[in-house]
């Protein structure tokens, strides 16, 4: 079964960032030429510091999209940061019994992790409307997997070299490797017994992406994690000599672990990257002659 037929409707939320005056209008245009309807949330334009809106208001937002039946799916407009603030405020007792798949990249980790570890709701990591479809045009990859998510039943994407070669099975989690973390310690992190963790990030420093690692190794039933994808670390920057690159990091951190790893997937704050689950269980594969995941 598709996840969505044509004349479906979208919700748009804005969970982080303020949108200023920025145009949603190509985005609409591109889902209404697919045939879906957008609804585009009361508040969506609304400011409270670099906020779109309130907590509260926000949360009310994705509150009310997740009670009206119309609405088959939901997608974050665009990232920034703010979303963690929010999550109080959500009624995870009406999400968990109306679940519907939130898009989403970077900011938007906080919501689908949180939504994942409270009501087992899924999500799509890998899209964000303002920022993918800001012209009448879309990149092509970005198009075709999204409709392929949105219309097909079956889903297999190759990408990736293998680093620990492997075959599993698992559900996904994870997505922007800063924003994961921040749920740590928290109720809203999920458990990673049986996961299959997918992480990317942008602009960090190479020995915070090492800390942070660590940082996640340390995490409760880290050992039962089935595999790991490494997407995209984009605009990484070397401080000092010693602290090595992003493959230093990656290898290093990897060394001890005898599960399935996948690396250099086309995943992250990338214009060419693929749309990827999360809360929802996928077979992964890395090999010398194929890396992939599908569901």
């Amino acid at each position: 079964m598709s996840l969505l037929n044509p004349n479906d409707k979208i919700g748009y939320i804005a969970p982080s960032s303020c949108l200023n005056d920025k145009d949603l209008t190509p985005s609409i245009e591109y889902f209404n030429s697919i045939g879906l309807e957008v609804v585009v949330a009361n508040d969506i334009y609304s400011q409270y510091r670099y906020m779109a809106g309130t907590d509260i208001k926000r949360a009310q937002d994705i509150n009310k999209m997740f009670e009206d039946d119309t609405i088959k799916a939901i997608f974050c407009t665009r990232g920034g940061a703010g979303a963690l603030r929010l999550l109080p405020y959500l009624d995870y007792n009406l999400i968990s019994k109306k679940p519907k798949p939130i898009f989403g990249l970077s900011d938007s980790t906080v919501l689908q992790n949180a939504l994942f570890a409270k009501t087992n709701n899924p999500s799509y990591t890998g899209f964000l409307p303002l920022y993918d479809i800001n012209t009448p045009n879309i990149n092509p990859t970005l198009k075709n997997n999204l409709e392929a998510i949105l219309f097909n039943n079956n889903h297999k994407i190759v990408s990736g070299t293998s680093l620990n070669q492997g075959q599993t099975s698992g559900i996904i989690v994870g997505g922007c490797l800063s924003v994961f973390l921040s749920l740590c310690g928290t109720q809203y992190f999920p458990d990673l017994t049986d996961k299959i963790i997918l992480i990317e990030d942008d602009d960090e420093k190479t020995y915070r992406i090492d800390l942070m690692l660590n940082q996640l190794k340390l995490q409760n039933n880290f050992d039962k994690v089935k595999a790991i994808i490494f997407g995209s670390f984009t605009n990484s920057k070397i401080i000092d000599i010693e602290d090595g690159n992003v493959d230093d990091c990656i290898n290093e951190f990897s060394k001890e672990l005898n599960i399935p790893i996948i690396k250099n997937f086309q995943y992250g704050h990338i214009p060419n990257r693929q749309i990827l689950p999360i809360g929802i269980k996928v077979d992964l594969i890395s090999s010398p002659n194929e890396c992939y995941i599908s569901w």
